[in-house]
């Protein structure tokens, strides 16, 4: 895996950057509902990393995505740009292409093309190649453990890919740490590239309810866990908002355009999903998963990254709801609610005794 990573990332440009700062940051193994590739960056900055993040868009939504929603923040940077980013704010996120792994950015498409993103040796070599091209010291992985999960489907799959993945990267040459999270149910209630932004904002403005400010302090807890690698490294006193808004100005966007999108999607009509009967929600990210990424195929639209749709759950994954209550609010036009709204009503169910719900780790029978 170390080997194949190296090949990958010898395909295109090695960036190599000063000890002082150390460069670090936190990857993820996809699957939706989590912000831990948007909001680790941040966190990893306030903790006095440097962070240069070379990734993947993500499938329904990924940092780079939800970043390239901005008006004219730019997602693929030259060298020369990226340390002229890294020089101004410390924190540079750009896309995986032609210049750097680009044999990995097109064994990643590949992949997707065949459906064969959870093999998890071929991920370990992904994800490692793009810390070695960006010149990553200290790494950490968001292990997202679930059926849809690229480093399998149960916890103990996970975990020996995990621990492959630092061993692989120890090899490589970069100090590493992988926490398994829990990915059966979304971790916060915004999903949605679109929504993630929104989400962003909520948080900066303290405005968060309490089940996307948990989300919050578990990608805290992600970051604190890469710095614990390098136990000399010392907080340096910056917000979340502040290495955010310096890092968007940074690559050609604004404060302004930020502002601007939050408002488009906070404003935008959504259509509510209601619940036909009392029981658990129990929600099928499997399903709610294959409607976002139909939906969003680039190949279907003028833009890069397409956001037709977005979707606010308003009760929690294993809560009790009545009839009547509102479970969901979704974002979309009428032909994206025509094609795909039976998909994501669906993905939404209320059930007498669901087989599994958050923080209920096992259910044994004789």
């Amino acid at each position: 895996m170390c080997h194949l990573a190296h090949v990958l990332a010898d395909s295109g440009t090695k960036l190599q950057f000063a000890d002082d700062p150390p460069t670090a940051d936190v990857a993820s193994t996809g699957g939706p509902g989590s912000l831990s590739t948007l909001l680790c960056p941040l966190h990893l900055r306030n903790l006095g990393f440097a962070v240069p993040k070379l990734g993947v868009p993500g499938r329904p939504a990924g940092g780079i995505d939800v970043l390239g929603q901005l008006r004219d923040f730019k997602v693929e940077l030259c060298e020369a740009e990226i340390r002229e980013v890294m020089q101004s704010c410390g924190y540079a996120h750009f896309l995986a292409g032609p210049e750097f792994s680009p044999l990995d950015a097109a064994l990643f498409r590949f992949r997707q093309s065949r459906g064969a993103q959870n093999i998890p040796s071929l991920a370990v070599a992904s994800i490692l190649a793009k810390k070695i091209a960006s010149g990553v010291r200290y790494a950490g992985l968001d292990v997202r453990v679930a059926r849809h999960g690229n480093f399998g489907a149960d916890i103990d799959t996970a975990r020996d890919a995990a621990k492959n993945f630092c061993v692989a990267a120890n090899e490589a040459g970069i100090s590493a740490v992988a926490c398994l999270t829990d990915a059966r149910t979304p971790n916060q209630p915004y999903l949605g590239r679109g929504e993630a932004l929104l989400a962003l904002e909520l948080l900066f403005e303290g405005k968060a309810d309490p089940w996307l400010m948990e989300h919050h302090d578990l990608c805290r807890l992600l970051a604190a866990h890469v710095a614990a690698l390098d136990p000399k490294l010392k907080a340096d006193g910056r917000q979340a908002r502040s290495a955010f808004q310096s890092n968007i100005e940074a690559q050609g966007s604004s404060r302004e355009a930020f502002e601007e999108k939050v408002h488009q999607i906070s404003t935008a009509p959504r259509r509510d999903l209601i619940a036909e009967k009392e029981g658990f929600l129990v929600i099928d990210l499997e399903v709610l998963r294959g409607a976002f990424v139909d939906a969003n195929r680039q190949e279907a639209s003028e833009t890069r990254f397409p956001d037709r749709i977005g979707l606010i759950l308003r009760r929690r994954p294993g809560a009790y709801v009545e009839r009547g209550d509102i479970l969901a609010s979704v974002r979309g036009d009428e032909t994206t609610w025509a094609h795909w709204g039976d998909d994501i009503s669906a993905s939404l169910k209320v059930t007498a005794a669901p087989v599994s719900t958050p923080k209920l780790e096992s259910i044994v029978h004789a």
